[in-house]
């Protein structure tokens, strides 16, 4: 039996980027773990000390339709060039940052709900991120930063093993819960989702890169799946940790 911390989320219009759309900014149909665990982080406050806490996080959820919003993207840190820039600003050091001026297109989720379990690695980290997101220091958002996150409900469920059972909800599976053989029906997108980086370098010269990404079956709810490794709750609600 595994303990994990049960979250219920309601977003309004979030947007998930998928890091390959530029001019449309497409959006994942559920957050990426990635985001889930910055949330996290900036609940217990551990973004600002710098700190990585690991955990495995299962994510499931729907939402009602997609729309198209347009929105102004500000690019900058680059060099100031009046031919090719609309703004700038002071760099600080005697020089200037140009601003480039971007209408952009995003897909936006409507009237999302999301069910989210998270496992720290450290048990210690169990009720520590339970209460930082019942009294969280900040306003949380999933997607981006304006997408606000309203948490109606966090507790602390018990996970058991299970085989078979049907997805109440739409959800990632990864790859390593499922065994295409016995899984002859499950029908799904295919993504590769961002969950860890790390950072490199300072000020302009900083870089994030990815250290480990999860391969996933986006499936519908209504779905049967049956795994020997997938986990269940007291709500009936299936389980895939990454």
């Amino acid at each position: 039996m595994v303990k994990a911390i049960k979250l219920h989320i309601t977003q309004q219009m979030p947007n998930y980027r998928k890091p390959a759309s530029f001019m449309i900014k497409e959006s994942y149909p559920l957050p990426p773990y990635s985001s889930v665990i910055g949330m996290v982080h900036a609940a217990c406050g551990w973004t600002s000390e710098g700190s990585y806490h690991p955990m495995k996080i299962s994510i499931q959820g729907t939402y009602a339709s997609t729309v198209s919003d347009y929105a102004t993207n500000y690019v900058f840190g680059i060099a100031y060039d009046p031919t090719r820039h609309q703004k700038k600003v002071d760099s600080g050091d005697g020089k200037y940052d140009g601003i480039s001026v971007i209408p952009r297109s995003y897909e936006l989720l409507t009237d999302v709900e999301l069910i989210i379990h998270i496992v720290p690695e450290d048990a210690m980290d169990l009720n520590t991120i339970a209460n930082s997101l019942i009294n969280p220091p900040v306003y949380l958002s999933l997607g981006r930063y304006e997408d606000l996150a309203i948490i109606s409900d966090v507790s602390i469920v018990d996970l058991e093993k299970c085989t078979e059972g049907i997805l109440t909800h739409d959800e990632y599976i990864p790859d390593s819960y499922i065994d295409l053989d016995e899984n002859t029906d499950l029908i799904g997108t295919v993504y590769r989702i961002n969950k860890v980086f790390k950072i490199t370098g300072s000020g302009k010269k900083k870089t994030r890169s990815w250290v480990e990404t999860v391969r996933v079956h986006h499936a519908c709810r209504g779905t049967l799946v049956t795994s020997e490794n997938m986990y269940i709750d007291q709500s009936k609600d299936l389980v895939f940790l990454s």
